[in-house]
This record gives structure tokens, C-alpha cells and sequence, in this order.
């Protein structure tokens, strides 16, 4: 039997009556109480996610800089102390090896939040890639400390995180929560206004009983699937990894070409200009049926594709997913079907941007 990993909160997930499960390796809850209850709390007031699982590294010294610029596909040097953005991590062949978030906390010093499969590869690429240099430092933070993601419309009504509310949207600061240090970044996967906080792992009990006593309601994997899913985020692993490139996958914002040179950009410079042949899509079904990762796509009788992720959404009250289909296939408006249990059923390409936050959502009070 495979040993899991626990996060720092594995014991309150227990006591509070988690469903758990097994996801890249760790044990993490599903639901509390249920996916359908956890989900609406972060679309209309807030909830909270252990994302402990998360890879977190520091990269410092004085060529740090230098070096994330060699690997990623968007400048680390570009950003100002106190901003994080999303990017790449490619191999040599254009394939995606992870996507992340890069912070910069100082002049020499980034850390980068990263998925929790295969940890241990990830790393090993960065350690490959810096060498034996003594100016790049490289700290992997993930078993040290403990992360907590607070999202949800009503988050800048909660005290503790009233004093960070000024961040801009990838911001981030250092400061404290109680007495606890604490780096707090407006970052989140859930398509709502929201907060991660990481922590020494000493201070995971009371940082996640704290937000629990101001009524931020726990959630598991279920509704953060469910939540990214309508809000059009993929997830590594299922909606693109290695065999994918940025380009397939619609991620081509993540790419700077001017950006030096990097891992991958020969490949991905030519894949560009040779065009690709098939695209991640979001599709609406239209007939009845749920459509999950792994079913058919297809068109005229034929399979023409996979479905990468898919699920009810609770937020629109409708059937949706993502997959890959020939490029011919991903214009909106385009019909489709999606074989579930062994029947073809009607769906529609549509943006893959299911739901944005906006005024149909106005927070609750906590």
C-alpha cells in the first residue's frame, strides 16, 4: 500500500469529518459537508482550501533572477518586488513540465508555488539547470510550511485580511495574521476575489482555526475542482503536461517570446509558426449526461478527441468541460458530441471562460 503525504492539517480534516482521498500523492479532503454546499459558499460569501500540497521554492542569490528568466516563459526579472505572475515551465521540446506562480519577495529572492505531482522531477529540473553555482540557491519550503487558500467575494470583510486588501491582483506582502508571520498573496483558483497565506507549518492549526472563528467555511478537492472548472482554469495532469504545448492548450498569453531565451522557445517558436493541429476547448452539453475526463469526443460518428476535465456547475446550473478536438472543431458554436455511457450526447464549443466574477455574485455577510 502506498504511504500518502499529510499536510500539516491532516489531523483538523479528520476532526472536522473530512471524506478523504488520494490526489498526487497526499491525502486531502474532498468535502466537509458537501461539494454542492462548499462550492456556493465561495461564489457567494467564503471558503477555505488547505493547498499545502502545493510545491513551494525558493530560488535566491544573485543570478536568481537570471536564472527563472533561462527556465520560465515570462521574464522573473520584469516583475516588481511584491508581484507574482503565472507562467511555464517547459522542456526542450515545447512539452509543459508544470504551470506556476513566480513571486518576487526581493531583489535576489523569488519563490515559486508549484503543482504537487512529481515534486521531486520539478526540482530535479531546477537543480540540473542551476548546477553547481554557488549564486543560485535553491530551498524547497513545501514540508516547512503551510498553505491556506481563502477565496470568496465577502474575504476583505474578514479581519484578519482587512490589512491586506489594498494588494492588487498578484500582489503579495509579508506581515502577520495574529501573531503569526505570514506571506499573503491575492492569488486563487477559484475565479472569485480570494487570499493564499503561507505560514511556518507550526502555525498551520491556529491560522486555519482563526479563519473557521471569523466563519470561513472549509472545502476539499471537490469544489475547488468545480470552482476552477467554471472559471476556465486548467488543471496539470488532466488539461495539459508534457506531451502538451502551450500553444494546444490555449496558454499562449504565458509565453513571452521576447523574453531572452528559454527552455523550450526554439521548439516553441517553431511550433508557432507551423501552426498546431488540434485545441483545448470548453464545451456546454447540451443533451443529458455528465461529461468526465476520459470520454469520447466525437463528430459524425468518429472520435475525434478527449475530455480532459468536466462536471456540473453549480454557479449555471448546466453541464460543461474541457477537451482537446482538431482544430477545425474549435470554433464556438461548434457541435459536438460526447460519447457517456456509450450514448452520444449533444454539446457546444463555447468560451472556455464559463463564469466571471462580477455583479451577480455581490458578497454576503460573514
Amino acid at each position: 500500500m502506498k504511504l500518502l503525504k499529510k499536510t500539516p492539517l491532516n489531523e483538523v480534516h479528520h476532526q472536522l469529518g473530512a471524506r478523504m482521498t488520494d490526489f498526487a500523492g497526499w491525502q486531502l479532503p474532498v468535502w466537509y459537508t458537501s461539494i454542492l454546499e462548499e462550492h456556493r459558499a465561495v461564489r457567494s460569501v467564503a471558503g477555505m482550501f488547505d493547498v499545502s500540497d502545493m510545491g513551494r521554492v525558493w530560488i535566491t542569490g544573485r543570478k536568481a533572477g537570471a536564472f527563472l528568466d533561462g527556465l520560465l516563459t515570462r521574464r522573473a526579472r520584469r516583475l516588481e518586488i511584491g508581484s507574482s505572475q503565472v507562467c511555464l515551465l517547459c522542456l526542450e521540446d515545447g512539452g509543459i513540465l508544470d504551470d506556476l506562480l513566480a513571486y518576487r519577495v526581493g531583489t535576489d529572492r523569488f519563490l515559486i508555488v508549484c503543482n504537487a505531482g512529481n515534486i521531486e522531477q520539478k526540482l530535479g529540473w531546477l537543480q540540473r539547470w542551476a548546477g553547481s553555482d554557488p549564486d543560485i540557491v535553491i530551498e524547497d519550503k513545501s514540508v516547512d510550511t503551510v498553505m491556506v487558500a481563502v477565496q470568496g467575494p465577502a474575504v476583505c470583510q474578514l479581519q484578519s485580511l482587512k490589512g491586506v486588501c489594498h494588494l492588487p491582483r498578484f500582489g503579495h506582502t509579508q506581515t502577520r495574521i495574529e501573531d503569526m508571520e505570514v506571506l499573503v498573496a491575492r492569488t486563487g483558483y477559484t475565479g472569485e476575489d480570494g487570499f493564499e497565506i503561507i505560514s511556518d507549518a507550526a502555525n498551520a492549526l491556529r491560522l486555519w482555526k482563526s479563519f473557521m472563528k471569523q466563519g470561513v467555511k472549509p472545502c476539499g478537492l471537490g469544489a475547488r475542482d468545480s470552482l476552477r472548472l467554471e472559471a476556465g482554469m486548467l488543471l496539470y495532469g488532466q488539461d495539459m503536461d508534457k506531451s502538451t504545448n502551450p500553444f494546444e492548450a490555449g496558454l499562449e498569453r504565458l509565453v513571452e517570446m521576447d523574453n531572452g531565451d528559454f527552455i523550450g522557445k526554439s521548439a516553441l517558436l517553431e511550433i508557432k509558426r507551423q501552426g498546431v493541429k488540434r485545441k483545448h476547448i470548453g464545451f456546454r452539453v447540451t443533451g443529458q449526461g455528465i461529461a468526465r475526463s476520459g470520454y469520447k469526443i466525437v463528430k459524425c460518428g468518429q472520435e475525434v478527441g478527449k475530455v480532459t476535465s468536466g462536471g456540473y456547475a453549480p454557479t449555471l446550473n448546466v453541464n460543461i468541460g474541457f477537451g482537446y478536438v482538431p482544430i477545425e472543431l474549435a470554433t464556438i458554436g461548434t457541435d459536438i458530441e460526447i460519447m457517456i455511457r456509450n450514448k452520444p450526447v449533444t454539446a457546444r464549443v463555447v468560451n472556455r471562460q464559463f463564469y466571471k466574477r462580477g455583479a451577480q455574485n455581490e458578497p454576503q455577510r460573514i
